[in-house]
C-alpha cells in the first residue's frame, strides 16, 4: 500500500470524470481507464479514510456491472476536499518539496 496523497485522489477522480464523459460520447473503451483511475483513487485514500476508499471501490464495482452507472464525482471531490482541509494533502507536499530541492541543486551545479 502506498502512502496516501489526497491531491492525487482528486487527480484520479478528475481524470475518471473526464474519461467517463468521453466514454459516453463516442469512446466507449475509455470506461476501462475510468475503472483504473477509480482503483487508484481508492488505493490513494485508504491510509486516510478507509470509509471513503470503500465508497470509491463500491462505485467502481457498480460501474463494472453497468457502464452507464452515474458516479457522484462532485460529492467525492467534496469529501476529499474536507479531508484536505482537516489534515493537509499527505505525501504529495513532501514529494513536491523534494523535487524542488533537486531542481535547485541541479540549477546550482550548472552555474
Amino acid at each position: 500500500m502506498r502512502n496516501p496523497c489526497l491531491n492525487c485522489v482528486i487527480k484520479h477522480l478528475a481524470q475518471a470524470y473526464v474519461l467517463k464523459l468521453e466514454s459516453e460520447n463516442g469512446y466507449p473503451l475509455h470506461i476501462f481507464a475510468v475503472i483504473g483511475h477509480l482503483a487508484e483513487a481508492s488505493e490513494e485514500v485508504y491510509g486516510v479514510s478507509v470509509e471513503l476508499s470503500e465508497e470509491i471501490r463500491q462505485y467502481r464495482l457498480m460501474l463494472m456491472e453497468d457502464s452507464k452507472f452515474e458516479i457522484p464525482f462532485f460529492e467525492l471531490y467534496e469529501k476529499v476536499k474536507n479531508l484536505i482541509d482537516k489534515q493537509g494533502c499527505g505525501d504529495c507536499k513532501k514529494a513536491s518539496n523534494d523535487f524542488k530541492k533537486k531542481l535547485e541543486e541541479k540549477s546550482k551545479s550548472i552555474k
